[in-house]
């Protein structure tokens, strides 16, 4: 005998339509009336359905347009060395990549800029994906990596793996120390078409160097959405 409340089952099944992305983002759900059409139930339980997936945050509603999609919202920790597609798998969250881009440089307006001195290498690989989580667009990475530590990239790997394992696996990378920048920025036009969001709408810029035995061995300049993703930072005070 079922035991769960009928208003329960249709909360689910919408629920499951929004994480699928058969309800999309920033979409409005079917009309109530149309909702009670779909399941066969009374108003009163469509509304209790909906009212539930509006204290859980998965949905908001607009007065005289109806329900729509809350953009979900992933949130990354600082207080200890992360890794994006790590901390987002924890959460049963598919990360996928896309490489928008690969380069052998010898240097750029953004190495001049970040570096104080050209830290010993001739030459970089510079690396930009798309990251995406559940197919949504996330953000943009572009990785530096020195050809002096790291000879060559698989880049078929890297369009489905973690960039960390990989170095970590074949070249035997071990980050000791990181420091990172993070700063409010708009983004580019470029961006903003990669990222399906208005050129408007605000990012976080995410600046990260990495250090094998003091010496750097990685930055990461990443453009994250600011719509999608959100930081904590933990503080203990004495």
């Amino acid at each position: 005998m079922n035991t769960i409340p009928l208003y329960r089952e249709i909360y689910q099944d919408l629920l499951e339509k929004i994480m699928s992305g058969y309800y999309l983002e920033k979409t409005y759900l079917p009309s109530e009336r149309t909702l009670c059409e779909m399941y066969h139930v009374s108003r009163a339980t469509i509304r209790r359905a909906l009212d539930d997936l509006r204290k859980d945050k998965y949905i908001e509603k607009k007065q005289g347009s109806g329900n729509f999609v809350k953009p979900q919202m992933y949130e990354q920790p600082l207080s200890q060395f992360h890794s994006f597609a790590g901390a987002l798998r924890a959460q049963h969250i598919e990360i996928t990549n896309q490489i928008l881009s690969y380069d052998l440089i010898e240097g750029d307006k953004y190495l001049s800029e970040a570096l104080t001195e050209n830290e010993g290498f001739s030459r970089w690989h510079k690396l930009v994906r798309l990251r995406l989580a559940n197919g949504y667009p996330l953000m943009i990475e572009t990785a530096y990596l020195p050809r002096e530590r790291f000879f060559r990239l698989d880049l078929d790997y890297l369009k489905s793996n973690s960039l960390y394992a990989y170095l970590e696996l074949y070249y035997s990378m071990t980050i000791h120390d990181t420091n990172e920048l993070l700063s409010p920025i708009m983004p580019t036009v470029q961006e903003a078409k990669f990222l399906q969001i208005s050129p408007q709408e605000p990012c976080m810029l995410l600046e990260r160097f990495c250090y094998e035995n003091e010496r750097l061995i990685a930055i990461h300049k990443t453009t994250v959405r600011g719509d999608k993703y959100k930081f904590r930072a933990f503080y203990y005070a004495n």
